[in-house]
C-alpha cells in the first residue's frame, strides 16, 4: 500500500569536526611539558587533568587559539546562527585518559560552545567521545521500548553516536549536548585539549535583566 508522509526533524545537534593542519602541531610538545594533576589510575575515575585551566590563554598556544575562534565563528554563524560578533576561551585545560578509565555523561554549564582537540599517538577502535540523546525529561516517566537489533537503517533510533580517537582532530557542539567519554581500551594515554568557548561581550540582554558582562 503506497502512503504519503513526511518526516519532521525535531531540534537536530550538529556537531562541527574537522582536521587540525599540521602547522599547529608544534604547539603539542609543550603541552605534554604541563602539570597535570594526579590521580590514581583505576578503572573508574576520570583521568588526569592539566592543573593549568586556562591552557588556551597563555602565549604558547596562541596560534592554535586564533584558529580555533576562526572556526568558532564560522560553526556558531552558519550552523547555530548566533549572533556575537566575537567569542572568547573561558576555560580550557588538558586531559589524559590512561587504558581503563573514563568519563561519565555530563553537559558544560555557563558556555554556549564546547570543544576537544585530540593529540598524542593513534589508539584504533576506541571511540574518543559519545554523544547521547536524551528522552523524557524531569517528572516525566519513560518506558523503554523494544527495539529491533538492527538499527543501522534509521538514524531516528540511535541512542547514542561516538566518534572515534584520531590525532588532530576537533570538535565543537553546543555545551548543552550531553556527552561522556567511553573507557579507554587502547594501550596509549588518550590524549585531548577540551576548552568553552563564550561570547567576548557576554550573555544575556540588557532590557530583559538577564545580562553578564565579562
Amino acid at each position: 500500500m503506497q502512503i504519503d508522509y513526511e518526516i519532521i526533524e525535531l531540534f537536530p545537534t550538529p556537531v562541527f569536526t574537522t582536521m587540525i593542519p599540521e602547522r599547529f602541531s608544534s604547539v603539542v610538545p609543550w603541552f605534554y611539558s604541563q602539570d597535570m594533576l594526579s590521580e590514581d589510575v583505576d578503572e573508574t575515575n576520570y583521568g588526569q587533568r592539566s592543573k593549568n585551566s586556562y591552557i588556551m590563554d597563555q602565549p604558547e598556544a596562541g596560534e592554535l587559539r586564533k584558529y580555533i575562534l576562526v572556526l568558532v565563528g564560522v560553526y556558531a554563524s552558519q550552523m547555530l546562527k548566533y549572533d556575537y560578533e566575537e567569542y572568547k576561551f573561558s576555560q580550557s585545560w588538558l586531559s589524559y585518559k590512561h587504558p581503563g578509565q573514563h568519563h561519565t555523561m555530563h553537559t558544560h554549564p555557563n558556555s554556549l560552545i564546547s570543544g576537544v582537540f585530540y593529540f598524542g599517538e593513534p589508539a584504533e577502535n576506541t571511540p574518543a567521545i559519545r554523544f547521547h540523546k536524551l528522552v523524557g525529561g524531569m517528572n516525566v516517566s519513560y518506558i523503554s521500548p523494544k527495539m529491533k537489533k538492527d538499527k543501522r537503517d534509521s538514524k531516528y533510533a540511535v541512542e547514542y553516536l561516538s566518534v572515534d580517537f584520531k590525532p588532530g582532530l576537533l570538535l565543537l557542539f553546543p555545551s548543552y549536548a550531553y556527552h561522556s567519554v567511553p573507557m579507554n581500551k587502547s594501550d596509549n594515554v588518550r590524549c585531548s585539549l577540551a576548552f568553552n568557548i563564550v561570547p567576548k561581550v557576554g550573555f544575556g540582554d540588557e532590557t530583559s535583566l538577564t545580562e553578564l558582562k565579562f
